[in-house]
C-alpha cells in the first residue's frame, strides 16, 4: 500500500467516524429529549434513596443507547460513507492536496480508489453487525426494551395462543418458560385435516426433554419430547363412547409434535422479526401462515440488497465529488445531495412494495422488489463512474 492510499484511508476513516457519531448523537439526543421521562421514572421507582437516582439514570441511559446504536448503525450505514467521502473530497480541495495530485499525473479513479474498499470493508461489518451481533439472544432483549424498562428483569415467560402443529392440532399454554423450556397449563386440540375435533389433551407442565425409559417401554430414546405430568386425555370424536370418552389423569404422558422450544423462539421472535439473521428469517418464512410470508421474504432478500445498494449509492454521488475543477466542489455537492436523497426515498419505496397488493390483484413479488433497485441504479452508477474526468 503506497503514502497516498494511506493518507486518503487515514483521512476517509476520521470523517467516517466523525459523520457516524455526529448522527448518532443526533438520533440518541432527540430520543433522550423525547423520552427522559421515562428514564426518570424507572429509575425511581427501582431505588429507594434520592442519593443514586442521578447515577441510576444515567446507568440507565448508557445501557440503553449502548444497545440501540447497533440497531440505529443499521439504517444510517448506507448514508454514512458517502457523507465521510464528501468531506473528505472538501478537505482535500481546500488544502489544495487534489489539485497536487491531479497536477503529479494521478488519476482521479486512484484517487476514489482507497474510499470505494473501505466501503466495501464497511459494508462487510454492515453484514456482520446485522447477522452475527444483533441476533443474538442476549441482544435481542436488550433492544426490545422500551425506555421505561431498562431497569426491570428481564423475564422468559410468555403465553402460547392457538400455535398450529404439523398435524393440524392447536397448542395452547398459559406459560412458556423459554430457559427450562418447560410449557404450563399445557391444552392440545386435537383435529382432522378438516379443523373438526378430535380430541384434546390437558396436562400441568410438559417439560422439553429425553424421554424417560418407563415411557418409551424400557428402549432410551435420543430424541427429546414433550414429557407431560399429571395429564389427561379428552376424546371428542362424534362416534366415541361417553362412558369413555373421557381418560383417567396419567401421571406422564408422552407426546411428540412438530412444535419445538426452537419453533416456539421462532413464534416469539416475530415481535422481533428485524432482529433476526437471514436464516432465522427463512426458519420463521417456512413455520408461518401464507398472509405473513411475502413480508418475511422481502425482509430476508433486502438483506443481500442493502449493502449492495450502500455501495451504489456511494459509486453514485462520488463522482459529483471528484471534479478537476474546485470552484464547482460546493454547486456538486448539493447535486450530489439531490441525487442521493432521490436514490434513498426511491430504493426505500421499491423495498415496501414487495409483497403488497396493487390494483386489487397483483401482487409484488418480494424477490422483484428487493433486486429491482439494484438493477436500475447498479447501471446508473456505472454510466455515473464513467463520466468522471480523469
Amino acid at each position: 500500500m503506497r503514502i497516498l492510499d494511506r493518507y486518503i484511508i487515514r483521512s476517509f476513516l476520521i470523517n467516517y467516524l466523525l459523520a457516524l457519531s455526529v448522527l448518532m448523537g443526533i438520533y440518541i439526543l432527540f430520543d433522550l429529549i423525547v423520552n427522559f421521562d421515562n428514564f426518570t421514572k424507572a429509575a425511581n421507582a427501582a431505588t429507594d434513596t434520592t442519593g443514586t437516582t442521578a447515577w441510576a439514570i444515567l446507568s440507565d441511559i448508557v445501557d440503553f443507547y449502548a444497545y440501540q446504536s447497533l440497531a440505529v448503525f443499521q439504517q444510517i450505514a448506507g448514508i454514512v460513507p458517502l457523507l465521510a467521502a464528501g468531506f473528505t473530497m472538501v478537505r482535500m480541495t481546500r488544502h489544495n492536496e487534489l489539485t497536487a495530485m491531479l497536477a503529479s499525473g494521478v488519476s482521479l479513479y486512484r484517487v476514489a480508489t482507497p474510499i470505494i474498499i473501505c466501503a466495501v470493508c464497511i459494508s462487510a461489518v454492515h453484514v456482520i453487525n446485522q447477522e452475527l451481533i444483533i441476533p443474538q439472544p442476549s441482544v435481542v432483549e436488550k433492544l426490545m426494551r422500551k425506555h421505561g424498562e431498562v431497569a426491570q428483569p428481564i423475564t422468559h415467560n410468555d403465553p402460547v395462543y392457538f400455535v398450529r402443529d404439523t398435524d393440524n392440532s392447536l397448542v395452547l399454554a398459559t406459560r412458556y418458560d423459554s430457559v427450562n423450556k418447560t410449557l404450563y397449563d399445557l391444552r392440545i386440540i386435537q383435529r382432522d385435516e378438516n379443523g373438526a375435533p378430535l380430541g384434546r389433551i390437558m396436562a400441568d407442565v410438559a417439560i422439553w426433554e429425553i424421554p424417560p425409559k418407563e415411557l418409551t417401554g424400557g428402549v432410551q430414546e435420543s430424541t427429546e419430547a414433550w414429557v407431560m405430568k399429571n395429564a389427561r386425555q379428552i376424546d371428542d370424536r362424534l362416534d366415541a363412547d361417553p362412558s369413555q370418552r373421557a381418560a383417567g389423569p396419567q401421571k406422564t404422558l408422552l407426546y411428540h409434535t412438530g412444535i419445538t422450544p426452537a419453533q416456539l423462539d421462532l413464534v416469539f421472535s416475530k415481535k422481533s422479526v428485524e432482529y433476526l439473521s437471514s436464516a432465522k428469517i427463512y426458519d420463521l418464512i417456512q413455520n408461518s401462515p401464507d398472509v405473513n410470508k411475502p413480508m418475511l421474504a422481502r425482509m430476508m432478500h433486502i438483506r443481500f440488497t442493502q449493502p449492495l445498494m450502500n455501495l451504489i449509492l456511494l459509486l453514485i454521488g462520488i463522482p459529483f465529488l471528484l471534479t478537476r475543477e474546485p470552484g464547482r466542489l460546493i454547486i456538486n455537492m448539493f447535486y450530489c445531495v439531490a441525487v442521493a436523497g432521490f436514490v434513498f426515498a426511491s430504493t426505500f419505496m421499491l423495498f415496501q412494495l414487495g409483497g403488497t397488493v396493487l390494483l386489487g390483484h397483483f401482487t409484488v413479488d418480494p424477490l422483484l422488489a428487493a433486486w429491482l433497485p439494484v438493477l436500475i441504479f447498479g447501471p446508473l452508477a456505472a454510466v455515473m463512474l464513467d463520466t468522471i474526468r480523469t
